[in-house]
């Protein structure tokens, strides 16, 4: 297998970022060096390299977590003498969580600091004209450690799901029983079981007041390993081109997106400044996230919180791509949280996620301290590589014109 020939490079790439920039918080200083590392590591290879810059607030995506969770509570306190006030509490805790947890929406994101992201665009000509684009993509940035998965790993799950019922259970409880106030009726039995139970998890929506730190995880394999993979993409269409194989009509562009990890800013910001652009000829996007075991080789149909649903003719070109060099693939879908190829999927650009890692559970390496290059095999770079180049291949062969 080719790739194999650039496994060392790939890994290498990761451990140089590991020990000599380290965690990348969103928008952070660390997150720029690594962007620069990138500049000078993409410019040999791609007949350009610019930055795409933008402004977000990195910190709204996880930081409105504790304001929902006094929202909770004081809504679970009013509900017993002022149910009034309970339900517009609970109705403004629920909307945080809706729109800005679930649906990925920059709800109360005029209320946290702005910063500046930086994400890093690289573009390779074919030999001849331009008649399609293939955009591959890992993100630059690490996540804030979530303290639940880290500590309660697959647990986490349940008490998460139990933590949502509690806050729709007081904001519907809340309803009905505003409801009955204004009918003349709100003293029946009913109303004091939602309350007990309204109360009674209030223990675990209070685990929500510290559901992550502000301390970055180093992310080897979320999504160093991605970019990583970009990077040695840019080598073997180079090394490619000099032995006298270039693509033909496909212009590839590797991005390394910033702010993923901030709820998708830097993919948002990107295709709202270039919706044009990647409009004007067939755009494919390939999503690199989450390599470090190939056995767990998959490609995303859909992400269900952001509604997203993935090309399905993209989808079965990475099946076929993975067939043809033996490789076993799953279809998925990311049932909590989403991708980079979120923004570009709802705008209409074909667009899948590529991943190589078990979304069965929350592994140990998961937005937690663990997620160091121990865990990230060689292996699953090399194969994420291959699959991707004969992705590009295809492409460029016409497989999706």
């Amino acid at each position: 297998m080719l790739a194999d020939k650039y496994k060392s490079y790939m890994h290498d790439q990761i451990r140089k970022v590991m020990d000599e920039i380290g965690p990348r918080p969103p928008c952070g200083p660390q997150e720029r060096k690594l962007g620069d590392m990138l500049v000078k590591e993409w410019k040999p290879v791609c007949d350009k390299v610019e930055k795409h810059k933008f402004r977000c607030s990195p910190y709204a995506f996880l930081g409105f977590m504790p304001f929902a969770v006094l929202l909770y509570m004081g809504g679970a306190a009013a509900y017993w003498f002022y149910p009034q006030l309970a339900l517009a509490l609970s109705a403004l805790g629920t909307a945080l969580l809706l729109f800005e947890f679930v649906r990925y929406k920059e709800f109360v994101d005029f209320l946290f600091p702005k910063a500046d992201g930086e994400s890093i665009i690289g573009t390779i000509k074919p030999k001849g004209e331009v008649k399609r684009r293939v955009v591959v993509c890992g993100h630059l940035d690490s996540a804030y450690e979530f303290n639940i998965w880290l500590v309660l790993k697959n647990a986490a799950i349940p008490v998460m799901i139990v933590g949502i019922v509690g806050v729709l259970t007081l904001f519907f409880g809340s309803i009905a029983k505003t409801v009955a106030v204004y009918a003349g009726d709100p003293s029946a039995q009913v109303y004091n079981i939602v309350g007990y139970v309204a109360l009674g998890l209030a223990p675990v929506v209070a685990l929500f007041f510290v559901f992550h730190t502000y301390k970055p995880v180093p992310g080897a394999m979320d999504d160093m390993a991605g970019v990583a993979v970009a990077s040695a993409l840019g080598k073997m269409l180079k090394d490619e081109k000099s032995a006298g194989d270039p693509l033909k009509n496909t212009e590839v562009v590797l991005i390394g997106m910033s702010s993923e990890e901030a709820g998708l800013r830097g993919a948002k910001r990107y295709v709202s400044d270039n919706k044009a652009k990647l409009k004007e000829i067939p755009t494919y996007g390939i999503f690199l996230d989450g390599i470090y075991d190939e056995k767990f080789l998959a490609v995303m149909t859909r992400e269900i919180c952001t509604g997203a649903k993935h090309d399905p003719a993209l989808v079965k070109l990475a099946q076929e791509a993975a067939a043809g060099r033996g490789f076993p693939i799953k279809t998925t879908l990311i049932p909590l949280g989403a991708s980079d190829a979120t923004p570009f999927s709802l705008a209409g650009i074909p667009s899948t996620t590529i991943v190589c890692q078990d979304v069965s559970r929350l592994v140990p390496n998961y937005h937690t301290r663990y997620d160091t290059i121990e865990h990230v095999r060689p292996e699953s770079l090399a194969v994420a590589l291959q699959l991707t180049m004969d992705m590009v291949r295809k492409i460029d062969a016409g497989s999706l014109d």
